[in-house]
């Protein structure tokens, strides 16, 4: 025994296939556009994670020559070659009065 449909039964029943036919074509391009735009995401990720270790090479050989050249032994082979300063002593640093008094702010030449 077969059920044959007539008419609008079977107008409606070509309908709802063509209409779940155009669902699943719908949901196949946005999977596409979906799955495309992860891949794209995951290589810019990849992009930038191998930037990241560049930048944080440089930043590592960077530090390295700057504690180079500022070392203690270069910094006074530098100063003996070149400048010839000496350290401070003492007794020649100067407190706040001492400046004061040498260089007055707003004393008589200001007037």
């Amino acid at each position: 025994m077969s059920v044959s449909y007539s008419g609008p039964a079977r107008a409606a029943r070509r309908m709802s296939w063509f209409l779940l036919f155009m669902v699943g074509v719908a949901l196949t391009v946005t999977l596409y556009f979906v799955k495309t735009h992860a891949q794209s995401a995951k290589r810019d990720v990849r992009n930038l994670t191998k930037a990241i270790a560049a930048e944080e090479a440089a930043i590592r050989v960077l530090r390295a020559e700057l504690a180079y050249l500022e070392g203690p032994v270069r910094l006074s082979e530098l100063n003996e070659s070149y400048l010839t300063l000496t350290p401070i002593l003492p007794e020649r640093e100067k407190s706040a009065q001492d400046i004061e008094v040498l260089f007055p702010l707003g004393g008589e030449g200001d007037k």
